[in-house]
């Protein structure tokens, strides 16, 4: 009894109630791990995705849509990353994957299976992505990795501002 009462206490704190993937605090204590051993770094991909305008569609559909539009994108990552990568839901509309494999194949699958869940809705959910892999000339911790993916991240959400 004590340990099913310790595994959902674990779960709970772990895991994001929406979405089922990690949530920020799994993220924090994976970033202190990466942070106290530069050894793991150099194997090291991080994605960031972002959805965009979620609060125009909030506003627009109702936050039961927005909502909608957050589980459709933890899936689509489920789907393509989720077995070589941990997945974290940081934030309302912010994910990030970490993975000690090139996952650059499974990237393009998620951005192309994103297209394709969006073909038929009237309610396209549009996502900026911004990914990178370690490289101990570019980068010297994993924020430096963190940075330079938010960056490609933002480059992205501009680009299809457009």
């Amino acid at each position: 009894m004590k340990n099913k009462a310790m595994e959902k206490l674990f779960r709970l704190a772990y895991t994001d109630a929406m979405t089922g993937l990690h949530n920020r605090n799994a993220y924090e204590e994976c970033l202190e791990k990466l942070r106290s051993d530069r050894s793991v770094l150099d194997n090291i991909t991080v994605v960031v995705i972002d959805i965009n305008d979620l609060k125009r569609i909030n506003k627009t559909y109702g936050h039961h849509t927005g909502d909608e539009a957050i589980k459709v994108v933890a899936t689509m990552l489920k789907r393509t990353i989720g077995e070589k990568a941990q997945i974290y839901r940081i934030d309302g509309d912010d994910f990030i994957c970490i993975s000690d494999k090139d996952i650059r194949s499974q990237i393009s699958q998620f951005i192309d299976f994103m297209k394709f869940e969006n073909r038929d809705r009237y309610n396209r959910i549009n996502v900026a992505v911004g990914s990178g892999r370690f490289d101990r000339r570019k980068h010297d911790t994993i924020d430096d990795l963190l940075k330079f993916c938010d960056t490609k991240l933002i480059k992205d959400k501009q680009r299809k501002s457009r």
